[in-house]
This record gives structure tokens, sequence and C-alpha cells, in this order.
């Protein structure tokens, strides 16, 4: 009678012990829950990261439109970067010329973003960007930034001394994971500082604001719209400042990028919650 009232209360005892490992774990389970993270917190991370790849293109765009106009050349890297980038011009009027620059694993020594390029990427440039008129046409081939393919075409039409539209059409990015990232956009860039050193683009400071669509690399539909603009310093690697209101798949969040500090952090929030997230700038 002893043996079986001890082997009942072990088996008692027994049946707690694993009603209370269960309890623990279903608790633990449901405190990690709450405390995940939105899906739309990681797009958001990699919707910033493929757009740098974008503005990157305008930046080196910036620095061979502004130098050397007339004539043609090959410019080696300084010993922060490496490679090489090469400039043939064709003249089709004073005023209008096609830049064709090839480049052999280039990274630019005077940006901070180590990028390496490869490719071929062509420029029909009308005008000058101090002069009242003005316009930019921006195209590729096999043309790729870290290996990742960039394609579509750009255009950057002068508007007002300091102000221009900027279009994107048929942007894409195909990762070398084999996903891809399209977009397109409509935007008016305004240089915000700078502008008394024309030839030297790594002080310049625009602005950005306007609204872009796309599909990202998960296969969702995205809508952008800037609701403050935002703030990009071509000597920073990141976008500084800023909000970005996003919506994907019937869910929404807003992207902001800080107070104008130079560095990798920004918020998301979406659903009542903000994350402090980690920008990657398009390495």
């Amino acid at each position: 009678m002893s043996n079986l009232k001890f082997t009942a209360m072990k088996r008692t005892s027994l049946f707690f012990a694993a009603s209370l490992m269960i309890m623990a774990t279903i608790s633990f389970t449901s405190c990690q829950k709450d405390e995940e993270t939105d899906p739309i917190v990681t797009i958001a991370e990699q919707d910033d990261d493929a757009n740098a790849y974008f503005d990157d293109v305008l930046t080196e765009v910036d620095d061979l439109t502004m130098v050397s106009n007339s004539k043609d050349f090959t410019e080696a890297s300084n010993t922060l970067g490496q490679g090489t980038r090469t400039r043939k011009t064709t003249w089709i009027s004073n005023t209008e010329r096609i830049d064709s620059i090839t480049y052999q694993n280039y990274v630019n020594g005077n940006s901070r973003f180590e990028r390496v390029k490869n490719g071929l990427v062509i420029i029909h440039v009308w005008g000058n960007p101090l002069q009242n008129e003005f316009v930019r046409e921006i195209s590729f081939k096999n043309f790729t930034i870290n290996g990742n393919a960039i394609e579509g075409t750009k255009r950057i039409v002068k508007t007002a001394q300091y102000s221009f539209t900027v279009t994107l059409q048929n942007g894409k990015v195909t990762f070398t994971d084999g996903t891809t990232y399209t977009r397109s956009f409509e935007r008016i860039r305004t240089w915000a500082d700078g502008f008394a050193t024309p030839y030297n683009i790594w002080d310049d400071v625009y602005t950005i604001e306007g609204t872009a669509t796309g599909v990202n690399r998960k296969g969702y539909t995205y809508t952008h719209q800037i609701t403050n603009a935002l703030m990009i310093k071509l000597n920073c690697r990141w976008i500084v400042q800023g909000t970005i209101d996003m919506t994907l798949d019937g869910k929404t969040a807003t992207l902001d990028y800080g107070n104008g500090e130079c560095d990798n952090i920004a918020t998301v929030t979406a659903n009542g919650k903000t994350w402090e997230i980690r920008l990657r700038g398009g390495n």
C-alpha cells in the first residue's frame, strides 16, 4: 500500500512539474511573440539598402559632370580606393554631349562608400548645372555595384537656381542572391549647401522630396511618400535626416533618419511601436 501511495505521489509530482514546464514554455513563447520585430522593419532596412545604390550612381555622375567636361580621361582612384574609370566624350554640339564611363573594379577614393563598380554608364548631357538650362539622362550597360546589377533610366532637369526634378524609370537592382528590387520615382532635389565650391561635390548637401513605387525583394508592391525632406550629405554614407511613410501589402510604417547627424541609426514606427535599426548603406 505504501509503495502504491508513493508511486501515485511520484506520478502526481511529475505531472505537476511537467505542467509547470509547459506553462513556462507557453509564457516564454508568448513573451517572445509580444517582443518580436514587425516584418515591415526588416523590409524598411532592405528598402534603404537598395535605394542607396541608386543614390550612389547619382553621386558618381555628379562627380563626373562637374570635372574635365571637355576631355576624355582615364582616372585611377587615389590611395583610399582602387581600380579605374575611363571617360570617352562625344560632343554633339557646343552644349550637348554624351559621356561613356567604363568602370573596372573602381572604388571612388573620395567617397565613404567603398563600393566596387564595374561596367558602363552612359550620360547624355544638355547644358551645365551652373547654367540656366541643364538636363542629364543616365543609363546602364552591364553595370554592377558590389556585384549587384543596376538597371533603369535616370533623368535630372534643372527647374530653378538650386532645384532639380529627378525621375527614375524602370529602376532595378538584381542582387547576387538572385532577388530583385524595382523602383520608379519622381523627386525634387534641392542643392542646400556646397554651391560655393561647385567643382568639389564632396561638401555638397541636398534635400529630397517626392514619392517612389516598386516591388521589393520579397515580391511585395510598395509605395514611399517623403513626409519630411530627406537630407543627403555627400561626405556621409547614410541619409542623415527626414522621414518616409511606407505602405507595403496593406501595412504602413514610418522610417525616420534622425536629426542630421552622420550615423547609421534610424527608427521605424509601425502599429504604435518604434524600433531602432542600423542602416547598411548599400554595402
